[in-house]
This record gives C-alpha cells, sequence and structure tokens, in this order.
C-alpha cells in the first residue's frame, strides 16, 4: 500500500508526537507512526523529569490531571559521602509519558494528522539521490510506502533512518560509545512515607555511576523512579548489574513493596549532531542528539527541536523548497540558542566525568559554585557567572589544597564560553557547514587536550 503526504513523521516519542502537534491545523497533510500501540507511546525508560519552562518555551500544552504523577520544587544534589548537598530550585513535573503521549497525538488526530502505530519504519527510500519516502511493515508484516515532501526521523537512539542515509550525507552522524550513558532504572512503590517528595534527588558518585550519576525521584508520596546511567566505551560494569549490587542494598531503596517497571535505554549526552537537516531530512530528538549532556534530560530539548522544526516545515512549504538549505532555519533557530548552551555543557560534561569523587567531595563542601550559580549554568550553560566569584575565592582554595581544581575550572569556564560562540555563529546555510565543523572540532580537540582526556 502507497500513502502520500507533505510531511511523514517517524517515531512518536516527545520529539515527534511534538512535532505532529505544532504541525496540527496548519493545512499540511500530516502523518506519523511508530511501532508500538497506544499503551506503549512515548515508551523510552527515564526520570520522567521535565522542567516546566520547556512548554512555556515551545507552545506545547502544560501537563495536567493524571498526566501528572508530581509537581517539582527543585533538585537536590549530593555529594559522594553524601554529607553535603545543593538545593537547586526550580518548578517541574514528573510525568506519566503514556498520558501526556497520548494526549498530544490525540489531539494532533482530532486536528487532522494521520497516525499509523504498530508500523516499524525499516529504511529511507532514495531516489535520483533524493530521500522521497520510507518503506515501513506493520505488526501483521504487511508492507507499506510512504511518500512525503519531508522525512521526519524522531526515532530516538535506534537513529532508524539517520544512520541509512548515504554515507556522505552530513546527517549521516554515528554517535561515538563515549558520548552515551548507559541507564537502568525501576519503578517501586516504597513502603515508607518519602520525605520531601517535590525535590528529586541525584547523587555524584563515582564508584557507583562512573560517567554518570544516580537518582531518587519521587513521583508520589510512597513511590519512585530510582536508576543510574553510566558513561559508555569505558568499561565499566552494566547499570543493571550496579543497580542491583549496591543500590539495591541501601536502607531507603530496599524498603518497598512492588516494582512497576524495570528497564533500560541507551542515552545520548552530548552537544548536538552538526546539522539536523538535510534534503528533504529533518532528525530531532535522542536521533539528532538534542539532549542535556550534563543530566541527560532529553524530553524538553526534544521539544525545542520539534518546535524549531516545525517553523522550518511551513516555511519550507511556503517557498516550495525541501532542500537543506530551504529546512535550515531547524539548526538556526535551535543551535544558536539551546544548542549553544548544551555544546557548552558537553564540555562542562567531560569535565565532570574526569573527576574523582575526592574533587566532587571538595567542590559541594566548599560550595564552589553557590546554589544559585549553578542554576545558572544549568539554564544557561555558561560558567562566567561562576568565574566572577572564582578569583575571590582562589586564595582559599589554595589553602585548602586543591590549586589544581581552580585551574581546571578556568579552563571549563573558558571552553565553555567559547563552545557558546561558535554555535551562536552557527551558519546560515549548508555551504558553511563543513569550516564550522571543523572549527567545533577543533575547540573540542583542544580542550581535551588541556585536560588530558583521552577518550
Amino acid at each position: 500500500m502507497e500513502y502520500r503526504h507533505d510531511v511523514l513523521i517517524v517515531g512518536l516519542g516527545p520529539a515527534g508526537s511534538s512535532l505532529a502537534y505544532l504541525l496540527s491545523g496548519t493545512g499540511l497533510n500530516v502523518a506519523g507512526i511508530d511501532m508500538v500501540d497506544w499503551e506503549k507511546v512515548w515508551g523510552k525508560p527515564c526520570g520522567d523529569a521535565i522542567g516546566e519552562h520547556h512548554f512555556d518555551e515551545t507552545g506545547i500544552p502544560k501537563p495536567s490531571g493524571k498526566e501528572v504523577k508530581q509537581r517539582v520544587d527543585g533538585i537536590l544534589i549530593f555529594s559522594p559521602s553524601e554529607e553535603y548537598f545543593y538545593r537547586v530550585m526550580g518548578p517541574g513535573y514528573i510525568i506519566d509519558r503514556n498520558e501526556l503521549g497520548k494526549r498530544l497525538i490525540k489531539e494532533s488526530m482530532d486536528r487532522g494528522v494521520e497516525i499509523f502505530l504498530k508500523t516499524r519504519a525499516r529504511k529511507p527510500v532514495i531516489e535520483n539521490g533524493k530521500l522521497v519516502g520510507v518503506e515501513a511493515v506493520t505488526q501483521s508484516g504487511g508492507k507499506s510506502l510512504f511518500k512525503a515532501k519531508v522525512v521526519v526521523d524522531a526515532t530516538g537512539n535506534t537513529m532508524s533512518l539517520r544512520l541509512k542515509l548515504p554515507k556522505e550525507w552530513p546527517v549521516n552522524e554515528p554517535l561515538k560509545p563515549v558520548d552515551a550513558n548507559i541507564a537502568y532504572r525501576e519503578i517501586r512503590e516504597m513502603d515508607y512515607d518519602i520525605d520531601e517528595p517535590d525535590y528529586i534527588r541525584i547523587y555524584v558518585n563515582q564508584e557507583i555511576a562512573p560517567g554518570g550519576y544516580w537518582w531518587f525521584f519521587p513521583e508520589s508520596k510512597t513511590s519512585a523512579n530510582i536508576g543510574l546511567g553510566v558513561q559508555g566505551g569505558r568499561g565499566h560494569p552494566n547499570p543493571m548489574l550496579i543497580f542491583k549490587e549496591k543500590l539495591d542494598k541501601r536502607g531507603g531503596i530496599n524498603h518497598y513493596k512492588k516494582i512497576y517497571d524495570a528497564s533500560g535505554s541507551i542515552v545520548p549526552t552530548r552537544r548536538p549532531a552538526n546539522t539536523l537537516v538535510w534534503n528533504n531530512f529533518i532528525g530531532i530528538g535522542d536521533n539528532a542528539f538534542t539532549v542535556n549532556p550534563v543530566h541527560g534530560g532529553g524530553m524538553g530539548y526534544a521539544m525545542f527541536a520539534a518546535y524549531n522544526a516545525s517553523i522550518a516545515i511551513k516555511d519550507a512549504f511556503e517557498k516550495g523548497d525541501f532542500s537543506a538549505k530551504g529546512l535550515w532555519y531547524t539548526n538556526i533557530g535551535y543551535m544558536r540558542s539551546l544548542g549553544a548552551k548544551q555544546a557548552s555543557l558537553d564540555i562542562f560534561r567531560m569535565f565532570l566525568q574526569m573527576m574523582g569523587n575526592d574533587d566532587i567531595e571538595f567542590g559541594l563542601k566548599n560550595k564552589i559554585m553557590r546554589e544559585k550559580d549553578m542554576y545558572e549554568t544549568s539554564v544557561t550553560g555558561d560558567l562566567k557567572a561562576d568565574l566572577s566569584i572564582l578569583d575571590k575565592l582562589s586564595i582559599v582554595l589554595k589553602t585548602l589544597g586543591r590549586p589544581s581544581l581552580l585551574m581546571k575550572l578556568r579552563i571549563v569556564g573558558k571552553y565553555m564560553s567559547q563552545a557558546k560562540e561558535i554555535y551562536y555563529r552557527y551558519p546560515e546555510s549548508p555551504e558553511g557547514l563543513s569550516a564550522w565543523v571543523n572549527e567545533v572540532e577543533q575547540l573540542y580537540s583542544k580542550f581535551k587536550s588541556e585536560l588530558n582526556i583521552n577518550w
């Protein structure tokens, strides 16, 4: 069977369903396909936390009713010993992913988007060097051909289409294992009342979660999403084994009545893909690495990528230009704003991954970054706010025997600022992409060399 649409969205997780919602009611003939059924949409396992500001920035309606498991007032970030912590304020939600996903998809359908569930994309269809559609199969084995002027890959870390595009296309950019975390989590009904359920907890401990962190996110007064992520590509143990051997022996975790769900996933933790678009193609969400590199949160970033893609798509149809140039605003809108923050935080992420527990403990104990500066860095990706106080602390730090940490922080702050500046200069057109990518790669190479990062 053959279908023809203006826009085909492959994958209906946070990125794809957000784009479907934003394009619904625009007069475009839009279709969305996903390999799962209604009860498994938005099924990727994660911490299920999202900041409220992402909805304000994109126009995606905020979760309500049973879509909200828990309102969040802030984050508690604990040192390895757990004796010291930061309280970082910021409103958000722990959501029921399936409920929110179903609502966005159903509202998209009500406004004209065609939805095909239990339909798996097999491969992109290339004709005369041009992407024209996707081959797909249904759960029963039936084959379909979906043709469209614009094909959007929102298939998450499987990158079902992106990595099957011609090798010479710039969007065919693989994810290096060291630029991802391997995560495992369980949702548990506890047998006690959780203290401060409106605060999610992040525990930074390289012995438990090397290159990542472990988390305890309350979903209610008596239930929690508990998990950990470890950096890939460096021979670290499987996070599920770490969970069972270390976390499951803790008093606050092993006191539970029931496990509702246990699953794992790969999470990109790097700067965005060099380009989100090429001729007739857009990639958004995890497959385009639109995530926060420090904590791996991707839902809000996926929504923002979808927001910029929706603007680019509507403009492309007005002009009749579906080339990389015609879709380029997806890059401009994303890279020069949230992408710049993401690139900056990628520098910070690599710095954190090379730190040992002693330096992490020291930093949190002595409040090298104040809570409000921590929040500012996480929101803007800019360490300048904190660098203004670092000079004042230099004598104290040296007295406490950590002059090398101060030096590293200064290097990190410098490169975070430079990364943002390069992304603010993201090229106006595809013709400038190659030179820009070279500049980015040189910057990251210099940073890793200065801090002796060899992975």
